[in-house]
């Protein structure tokens, strides 16, 4: 089966203006910015934000269900927890930076990036997710359950705990995800439709033959 790479392409930003957000931003329109949060907890529901720069998110908390991002780089985002349930990301890039938790479930995402983040969270269950590449990130759960995963990758990633309970979908490459430090996986039926090297095959050998109820015995003398 030809493996079909992640279509990838970072937004080609206009010259932007700075402008320093206040805690509520719910609704708003907001494009070709250089965007900034200096609250603790700030709101962005149902907001759209479009050819724009995030430079800095509330430290504690954003609260961005619906929220729609098309062509936007968020650079070195620090944040407790991300709020971004039934969302919607078209040519975004993410790069560096550290969030506790990351809630996209029920969302679209489409030619995503990111790029060296360490997550503790990320919640992409139920989520519609193609062309998504992640490269050189750490993450603590990897929730893919239930979500339709097209043509993504892991590159160079750890991730520590991956749930892909019932995941749908093809061209989900895990070859750059290291399984040796992978503490658990659930839902080994969402493997289906992924692509791993043969080292990796070998090492999850066990963890497959538990799932399909295959005794491993040695062979009787």
């Amino acid at each position: 089966m030809t493996v079909e790479k992640p279509r990838v392409n970072p937004p080609q930003l206009p010259p932007l203006i700075g402008r320093e957000l206040g805690p509520d931003a719910d609704g708003a329109s907001l494009s070709e910015a250089r965007l900034s949060w200096h609250a603790e907890e700030a709101s962005a529901v149902g907001a759209t934000i479009s050819d724009s720069r995030l430079v800095q998110l509330p430290g504690q908390r954003l609260a961005a269900r619906r929220v729609r991002l098309a062509e936007v780089e968020v650079d070195d985002p620090v944040t407790i927890t991300w709020d971004a349930p039934r969302s919607e990301w078209r040519g975004v890039v993410v790069s560096g930076g550290s969030i506790g938790v990351l809630d996209a479930s029920g969302a679209r995402w489409n030619n995503v990036l990111l790029s060296g983040v360490r997550i503790g969270y990320l919640n992409l269950r139920e989520a519609v997710v193609s062309d998504v590449q992640l490269t050189g990130c750490r993450i603590g759960t990897l929730d893919l359950a239930g979500a339709n995963v097209t043509r993504s990758a892991l590159a160079e990633c750890l991730v520590e705990d991956l749930d892909l309970h019932n995941r749908k979908g093809e061209h989900l490459d895990l070859r750059g995800l290291d399984m040796v430090r992978l503490n658990r996986l659930d839902g080994v039926d969402g493997m289906a439709g992924a692509i791993i090297t043969d080292e990796q095959a070998h090492g999850l050998g066990p963890t497959l033959a538990q799932a399909l109820r295959i005794r491993i015995a040695e062979e009787d003398l």
